[in-house]
């Protein structure tokens, strides 16, 4: 089983995050894979904690199954679920949760991690809300196979000065687009602007795979990540456990990493770095 480093770690978190406001859910939790099964050390919402650190075996309770199956599995009374094995029964009673679904995040590595969805009621969770679980953690299986393919890439040295015109340029140009398509009123044309940097954003990464380019601590990724999706600096502050001040701070040490103004522009020249999804 492949390393899970802190680059995968701080993916995992920003995923658990990002979650939580997309779909609304009270609780959403994840861990890594290992040779022993899921160890859950991410999460948002829980009010106790009962399951923090906790091993979640590859042959018990319902991320287990997700794992062996390859594929979500999802209860809609945990307690009186005959599908599962109930080894972890008191630890999620304590936190109350009543439904929920585990979702495998697969790569070509196999099982690298799972995400949960919860809530502390009876009920199914709905086929959207899953959709959306489902799309993330196939974006966080992307990202973790990037990280991969990094570790896995042999440092060659010294880096080499990028002439003009090159792809150093392209990545500054690709933001400076995507910044100008969030400010065009008409939808249609600014997805479709959005679609074409997105896809030079992934020939640029491609083509200068080993090129270095700005690095951002964890924490900077954590809170553009959240920005990226919309959170205000209030919103970003109390789901990291931040002050507002930190919250600027992070965004502005961002932005002048990649030579930008706004926390737009420095999410999509983290992007076309290959920093984020």
């Amino acid at each position: 089983m492949p390393q899970f480093t802190g680059a995968h770690q701080s993916a995992l978190r920003r995923t658990v995050i990002g979650c939580r406001r997309l779909t609304g859910l009270p609780v959403v939790f994840a861990g890594p894979v290992d040779s022993a099964g899921v160890v859950l050390n991410e999460a948002s919402g829980m009010r106790t904690g009962a399951l923090d650190g906790l091993l979640v075996a590859r042959d018990s309770g319902l991320g287990g199954r997700a794992v062996q199956l390859g594929k979500p599995v999802s209860v809609h009374d945990y307690s009186a679920a005959e599908t599962i094995s109930h080894d972890y029964d008191r630890q999620v009673s304590a936190e109350g949760l009543v439904s929920l679904v585990a979702i495998p995040v697969s790569t070509g590595r196999g099982v690298r991690a799972v995400l949960y969805g919860a809530l502390r009621r009876r009920g199914p969770l709905g086929d959207r809300t899953i959709g959306q679980l489902s799309d993330a953690a196939s974006a966080l299986a992307r990202e973790l196979t990037r990280h991969d393919e990094e570790l896995a890439t042999p440092s060659t040295g010294a880096p080499t000065a990028e002439p003009t015109g090159s792809r150093g340029d392209l990545r500054s140009l690709v933001a400076e687009v995507s910044e100008l398509a969030t400010r065009i009123e008409d939808p249609h044309l600014s997805a479709e602007i959005a679609t074409a940097c997105r896809r030079l954003q992934e020939a640029s990464r491609l083509h200068g795979r080993r090129t270095p380019g700005p690095s951002l601590s964890a924490r900077e990724l954590d809170v553009l990540g959240l920005a990226s999706a919309g959170c205000r600096n209030e919103e970003i502050a109390g789901m990291l456990t931040m002050s507002i001040t930190s919250v600027k701070a992070q965004l502005r040490s961002a932005m002048r990493k990649f030579g930008v103004h706004s926390r737009h522009a420095a999410v999509s020249a983290a992007r076309a770095n290959g920093l984020m999804q």
